[in-house]
């Protein structure tokens, strides 16, 4: 299958450079930059599903808990992914961990819904055109649209690529290179894509935070509307993880600027929640780190959320902390 950008399809690789034969899609993705950001409305989160740093999820207009919204944000060097086929869509926050292998499960959990069309619309967000030496943004980027360009079973419309240069403004007062587009939500009632920031990430977001930040796991589908239930699989954190925990909190933890510097791609683009979730995940493991491994269930290796439906709350059996 090919990676279809308007009339013309890669089917062996595909780059940001690539993209710069593309003047309508650089130009709607230079648009959808430069829109309004909104900020989520308290009366939508029961409606929405929140998806953090190295996770997926997929919704279906036919949603079991009326979910019918589905974003994330605090994207700086990552990017999000949104994949959609008809009413079902997927949006995945990559890191630059397995991208490949990441891209592989989220189609082939979209198959579960239609396993007759193998047609995706892509819309692709992130990145910036960070000065790291190890170029974060454009490395993913280029990695994103060469696995879609490459994937043998697919075909990929690019909808959207606002993405590291087309994504990207310079702060006259600086001198510095900035994302636009921190986050961004997909609403499927409409099929609009609009930008956003977060005022809640749904249940377990501590622990689904750390999850996030062991390396050895892979990308974790934290929800699909065919199993109807908030999903964490089982880990645990070593002495050592908990000593790198430790060693921030004694000698960065007080300082934003020292705790951004060590702990972020993008010290000095990070937006407050940035800091305020680091914080609150580096006490969150020094407080629990040895219960976690208590809070999955032993027959399903897993912590499980389940919908209220009288009081559109999220609930779990397990003795997790919030």
């Amino acid at each position: 299958m090919v990676l279809c950008i308007e009339n013309r399809e890669y089917n062996q690789s595909c780059s940001l450079d690539k993209l710069l034969n593309h003047s309508n899609l650089i130009e709607l993705s230079k648009q959808f930059a430069l829109s309004t950001e909104y900020t989520e409305n308290v009366d939508d989160i029961s409606h929405v599903l929140y998806i953090g740093q190295y996770e997926y999820g997929v919704l279906n207009k036919n949603d079991p808990n009326e979910l019918y919204m589905i974003g994330s944000d605090d994207a700086t060097t990552c990017h999000i992914i949104i994949i959609e086929q008809q009413d079902t869509v997927a949006l995945a926050h990559l890191d630059g961990r397995e991208t490949q292998n990441s891209i592989d499960s989220i189609c082939r959990e979209l198959k579960r819904y239609q396993t007759n069309n193998f047609d995706y619309n892509v819309y692709l967000v992130g990145g910036f055109l960070d000065n790291s030496r190890k170029q974060y943004s454009n490395t993913l980027s280029n990695e994103v649209l060469n696995v879609l360009a490459k994937n043998e079973q697919n075909k990929f419309h690019l909808k959207l690529a606002a993405i590291t240069p087309h994504n990207d403004y310079i702060k006259a007062e600086n001198n510095t290179h900035y994302p636009y587009i921190y986050g961004v939500l997909y609403d499927i009632r409409n099929n609009q894509l609009k930008k956003m920031t977060f005022i809640d990430n749904g249940p377990g977001s501590c622990l689904r935070s750390l999850r996030g930040s062991e390396y050895s796991l892979p990308l974790l589908c934290v929800y699909s509307s065919l199993n109807g239930y908030i999903f964490i699989d089982k880990f645990s954190v070593n002495s050592t993880h908990y000593q790198q925990y430790r060693y921030l909190y004694d000698y960065y933890y007080s300082n934003d600027k020292s705790l951004l510097k060590v702990t972020s791609t993008s010290p000095e683009q990070e937006r407050p929640s940035y800091l305020k979730m680091m914080r609150n995940k580096i006490v969150y493991i020094l407080k629990y780190y040895q219960q976690i491994d208590k809070w999955f269930d032993n027959e399903t290796s897993s912590i499980i959320y389940k919908k209220d439906p009288s009081t559109h709350q999220w609930i779990t059996n397990s003795p997790v902390v919030e």
